[in-house]
């Protein structure tokens, strides 16, 4: 009888874990990849003209178009973005996951979608290493209304003469970031915010006194545990690339994204997109 108990219980927690194991799976693959989370963080520096303050700055990133995310998604995207009513919009790059075959049709569709964001004043994108692949990339991005960023950098302005400065650089693994080229800007002490696709470059252009980093790439792990973060280091995010880093006088900030890549799945980690707010003192 007490034989008959034990082989029971052994049963029932054979069964539950393995019940426990199916649900983990299925709650990660279907449930954890939709939704869309607004992260919202204040910033704060004195640097930050009066002509700035409160302003708005929606950053979303790897999008990763085709594994997890669907046409739904992308107009669900839209559509939360502009409930928000940007200041400025940024894309730190992947629009399309590397295993999506791109068309025509599909690139009409995202630039049509994303041409409906809503930017007071500018939108801005970068290149990731997965866009570099797509010939029609930086056509779309144009053909959406952002200004596209490649080693170049752009003043935004808004009621004054007083200019924030906004950087942007390619992937550092699939093109060459022109640090001279980037920062060739007259040298003051206007704040100035950098779009880079992967975090870790930062190390690259650390001298440069910049005031924002502004990253994706990471997906913050895509797999993340309570208590241990993320369990997926991707190569030029092993070193930053949760959601927020103090580093001297830089604030970084790394979108956890939107799409998956390499596996169909996320844990503790939903989609999202970022809103700061610019204040020049708490």
């Amino acid at each position: 009888m007490e034989e008959n108990t034990k082989v029971s219980n052994l049963k029932f927690i054979l069964i539950f874990i393995v019940l426990l194991i199916i649900s983990i799976i299925l709650y990660s693959r279907f449930i954890s990849t939709k939704g869309l989370k607004v992260k919202e963080y204040p910033i704060y520096n004195s640097k930050i003209s009066s002509n700035f303050e409160g302003l708005k700055i929606v950053h979303f990133s790897d999008l990763l178009y085709g594994r997890t995310v669907n046409k739904k998604d992308v107009k669900k995207l839209v559509k939360k973005i502009n409930e928000i009513k940007p200041d400025i919009v940024v894309f730190t790059g992947d629009l399309i996951d590397r295993d999506t075959i791109y068309k025509k049709d599909l690139g009409d569709f995202l630039t049509n979608e994303l041409a409906k964001i809503d930017a007071r004043l500018n939108k801005f994108a970068i290149t990731g290493d997965y866009d570099v692949k797509i010939k029609d990339y930086e056509i779309i991005m144009k053909n959406a209304g952002f200004t596209f960023l490649n080693n170049s950098y752009d003043y935004i302005y808004d009621k004054g003469n007083t200019p924030i400065i906004i950087v942007g650089l390619p992937s550092s693994l699939k093109s060459t970031q022109d640090y001279e080229t980037s920062f060739s800007y007259p040298e003051n002490d206007y704040y100035k915010i950098v779009l880079t696709h992967e975090a870790d470059s930062y190390e690259n252009f650390k001298n440069y006194n910049i005031d924002l980093v502004l990253a994706g790439h990471s997906l913050n792990g895509q797999i993340r545990i309570p208590y241990v973060g993320s369990l997926l280091m991707k190569k030029g995010s092993k070193k930053y690339y949760d959601n927020y880093y103090k580093v001297k006088n830089t604030d970084m900030f790394v979108s956890s994204g939107i799409g998956t890549t390499n596996y169909s799945f996320r844990f503790f980690n939903k989609p999202s997109i970022n809103l700061y707010r610019l204040y020049s003192e708490k």
